[in-house]
């Protein structure tokens, strides 16, 4: 099996809680109201940075778009038509992105067709892999949570350590074979998706949670007609995102207990959407995950799973079956309703394309600010469809021999290089 990526073509060669949601149309004024201004406490009870600033307050939208639906997906949000509009893909196969026959297996032969060649401005319709995440994207990726300002990512700083620019923070002199897995992350949890609150994150006080959490507070909030979504998400200082301090508050809504945030998996549980049920995770299809190798939405082989120590996030998404190449990451669905929603309060401000939105500025441009992560060695390092090598080696070497980045792509001759805060955090860890 080969699946190559080259001069930006890639080529082929051989028990839920009762869940429910209306979309019916809000009262008119209600979602796009440009009444009251934003309070300026945050959820803390503490006076919010901006509200010490000035403000331009969103204009426009009086009459807020109802979110496109999926009538085939439990009447869910159509997340593959709201993540088009912001991160447009060029041209896919006409049969179907390429796939494997089985986990470790060959290149399907029916889908091993020449791929169509990248096109500026647009992303990849075949995705596998988030080994190219925060480079151009022409090589195959999309943003990192940090380049969308993803608020609750609390990413590890940048100093050529392993899992650089992750959610797990490892020491700064971690050895080389590290289980990156089991480095501590920005958060206090109190079992399984679970969070515990805590006054001591100066930026936040939940902590690390992963994005399809908020993505169903903002879906449920927009929905619910009880908000007055221009005047209130938005300032003159958090871009074409939601106010952070607001999204705290969102969250804590729908998913607050006590001092805790507890939330499901995005998935489905007995054939029901649980409370933040999203489609394009993809996770734990069968056959592929029969043999209980899968962690999340990344399908490692047997032989990687029993090796232990490898981080389950440097093996691909789904790459077997109909949905081959379809994964994409809550946080790219998160920037994307934001941007939907910005779009039509701050028309003028917030394009409708995230690279021409302000968070898009200078997207890629300047290694020294790229927000990938060092990658490992893989069994073919020319195929974005490859395991990690055993023995696992980290880093990957990079260079023409891999098509997977490595400590000189990512660094340059830079020892480190500053990641953007607060999204990515420079603090004391718990735990560690």
């Amino acid at each position: 099996m080969k699946f190559i990526i080259a001069s930006s073509i890639i080529i082929g060669t051989a028990a839920a809680d009762s869940y429910s949601m209306s979309y019916g149309k809000s009262s008119k004024g209600i979602r796009g109201s440009k009444g009251s201004k934003p309070s300026s406490k945050s959820s803390k009870g503490k006076t919010s940075k901006s509200s010490s600033m000035s403000m331009s307050y969103p204009s426009g939208g009086d009459d807020l778009k109802e979110i496109p639906i999926n009538p085939d997906d439990f009447g869910e949000p159509d997340w593959v038509k709201i993540l088009e509009i912001a991160f447009p893909t060029w041209d896919a196969p006409k049969d179907g992105c390429p796939r494997l026959t089985e986990m470790g297996g060959d290149l399907d032969p029916d889908f091993s067709q020449t791929y169509p060649p990248a096109k500026g401005g647009r992303f990849n319709p075949c995705y596998y892999t988030k080994a190219f995440a925060g480079l151009d994207p022409k090589l195959g990726g999309y943003p990192t949570p940090i380049d969308t300002r993803y608020p609750y990512e609390f990413a590890a700083p940048y100093n050529q350590q392993p899992g650089d620019g992750s959610t797990h923070h490892c020491a700064a002199d971690a050895a080389n074979d590290v289980d990156i897995g089991k480095c501590p992350k920005i958060k206090i949890g109190c079992g399984p998706d679970c969070v515990e609150m805590s006054e001591d994150n100066e930026f936040s006080p939940i902590g690390h949670i992963p994005p399809f959490v908020p993505l169903a507070a903002v879906k449920n909030a927009y929905n619910s007609g009880d908000h007055d979504v221009c005047s209130e998400w938005f300032d003159g200082n958090s871009g074409c995102n939601i106010k952070i301090d607001k999204l705290d508050e969102l969250v804590i809504e729908y998913f607050g207990v006590g001092n805790q945030i507890k939330f499901q998996p995005p998935i489905l549980l007995d054939g029901v959407p649980s409370s933040t049920y999203y489609k394009l995770e993809y996770g734990g299809e069968q056959p592929a995950c029969n043999d209980g190798k899968c962690f999340g939405p990344h399908y490692c082989t047997k032989d990687v799973g029993n090796a232990g120590g490898i981080w389950g996030d440097f093996c691909p998404y789904v790459h077997t079956g109909e949905n081959s190449g379809l994964y994409r990451h809550p946080h790219l669905a998160l920037a994307a309703l934001e941007l939907w929603i910005a779009n039509q309060c701050m028309p003028s401000k917030c394009p409708s394309k995230w690279l021409d939105s302000p968070a898009g500025a200078g997207y890629a441009q300047n290694v020294k600010k790229t927000t990938g992560i060092v990658w490992i060695e893989m069994d073919d390092n020319m195929d974005p469809m490859a395991q990690p090598a055993l023995p696992y080696t980290w880093p990957n070497a990079g260079g023409n021999d891999s098509i997977f980045p490595g400590i000189e792509e990512l660094y340059g001759n830079a020892d480190s290089k500053k990641g953007e805060s607060p999204y990515v955090y420079n603090g004391e860890v718990p735990g560690k």
